[in-house]
């Protein structure tokens, strides 16, 4: 058990055991109090640099012990001795399922009975409302809901977000064993027989998102949630993975024609570093927030402890390191869909996915390169090791038909090794195509300098 969590379940221990058999409304300062130090523990250690993935994990550890002695009080006072009504447990979904609670994001309980659907009975509904009055209470924004294991498959099968809250569900408190037969109904009633549905709405859905927040990393007031590069976009990927690999890692997805290993590492370093951004951002507006504004990006960098470098602004050093981050996440995600969709993925991808039809995007050929679905792209993997000259030609292509850069070449463009000499050229001949203000065509040329 992890130190951090060790301390939370003392400090309970200590606080909060002395309320007894007391419904949880009724001594709600208590709960308050203990809340209150813990998320001050968290704010600190944030504020000395934690990373994204262990603060959110230690905010969803000190939300665990605290539901889970919320709904031990709550079921002891409404039921006392008598426990002949239905069996119960409470368990989380969704983000909180995953295990990651940024400050202000939404905590997903559903309480699930093995009563009759569309009933519940009285002592269930006292027990629901003591937890949730409490959570509101304390200042929590709650996403819950009761459910007959009937309701909760039938729900699942009904709605493709349901059922992605659902996929990452994770035993709280109450009988383990009705947890347990829910997993095991979910997958065979609500995966089995539907992987290529989901995965066809979830393609939809990350196409549908991209265009409503964007259709690009380069944003000046990017959605870090939910925008190209996002973390919904690495929770995407992992989600259709799991319908197929029964696993919501990265680790399960190397070797497997999806990842490299070096790929991965990228994206679980974006990753962490967005989830340290949101958690940041949170603390400084004090709710949930998701679109890095303007008017905070100086302060969150100063906040973040950019700044070391003076000769560049701060503002400018956050941004650079979120639009690197957000393209690595972009890249793998697109790139397999633009693999699987062109037909060009290798056997274990088409395995994968072989339940989709394939896509035939119109394509217009461009000498070397090609336009399709408004980015431009290349067949040659080796092209700009051969004629470096053609790195220019992209930036021109890009400007005079007014596309994007496929994450491919993108990434082809970042990997290009030549002399620090020739790319110097590149750059200061770049004027003459007007691509001063091009992000892409300045971060292109820095990583080629870094090679």
């Amino acid at each position: 058990m992890p130190r951090h969590l060790e301390q939370v379940l003392a400090h309970a221990e200590n606080q909060l055991a002395a309320t007894g058999a007391k419904r949880p409304t009724e001594v709600l300062p208590v709960y308050k109090r203990f809340l209150k130090i813990e998320e001050h523990r968290l704010r600190l250690k944030h504020q000395a640099g934690g990373g994204g993935r262990e603060i959110c994990a230690r905010r969803a550890d000190l939300v665990d012990v605290l539901l889970r002695r919320v709904f031990d009080a709550a079921t002891a006072a409404v039921r006392g001795e008598n426990d002949d009504g239905p069996a119960l447990a409470l368990i989380a979904i969704g983000g909180y399922g995953r295990g990651e609670l940024n400050p202000f994001s939404d905590v997903g309980p559903m309480v699930l009975h093995d009563g009759a659907a569309g009933k519940v009975s009285a002592d269930i509904e006292q027990i629901v409302q003591q937890i949730l009055y409490l959570l509101w209470d304390i200042g929590f924004k709650v996403g819950h809901s009761t459910r007959s294991l009937k309701e909760a498959i039938a729900d699942a099968n009904r709605d493709m977000q349901t059922k992605t809250a659902m996929l990452e569900s994770r035993h709280l408190a109450g009988d383990a064993e009705l947890t347990r037969e829910f997993r095991e109904l979910f997958r065979v009633k609500c995966v089995t027989g539907y992987e290529r549905e989901y995965v066809e709405q979830r393609m939809q859905d990350q196409f549908s998102r991209h265009k409503k927040f964007g259709d690009s990393v380069y944003l000046q007031e990017p959605h870090i949630k939910s925008g190209c590069g996002g973390l919904r976009d690495y929770q995407n990927l992992l989600w259709m993975a799991n319908f197929k690999e029964g696993a919501l890692t990265t680790r399960h997805l190397v070797g497997k024609d999806w990842l490299s290993e070096s790929d991965q590492r990228r994206i679980e370093s974006a990753y962490d570093f967005l989830l340290r951004l949101r958690t940041d951002l949170h603390y400084l507006t004090g709710r949930g927030s998701d679109i890095l504004h303007l008017n905070v990006q100086e302060q969150i960098a100063r906040r973040l402890g950019y700044g070391a470098n003076k000769s560049q602004l701060r503002m400018e050093e956050l941004m650079h390191d979120y639009y690197e981050h957000a393209r690595n996440i972009f890249r793998v995600t697109q790139r397999i869909t633009e693999q699987f969709a062109s037909g060009a993925a290798t056997e274990g991808l088409l395995s994968l996915f072989s339940f989709l039809p394939l896509l035939r995007p119109e394509t217009k050929r461009l000498g070397l390169f090609f336009i399709r679905n408004r980015q431009l792209n290349t067949d040659d993997r080796a092209l700009f090791r051969k004629h470096p000259v053609e790195m220019m030609r992209v930036f021109e292509l890009a400007q005079e038909h007014d596309v994007d850069l496929s994450p491919e070449l993108a990434d082809l463009l970042g990997r290009a090794k030549s002399s620090k000499r020739s790319c110097r050229a590149r750059a200061k001949s770049a004027a003459r195509y007007d691509l001063c203000t091009a992000p892409i065509f300045w971060d292109a040329i820095s990583r080629s300098l870094d090679n």
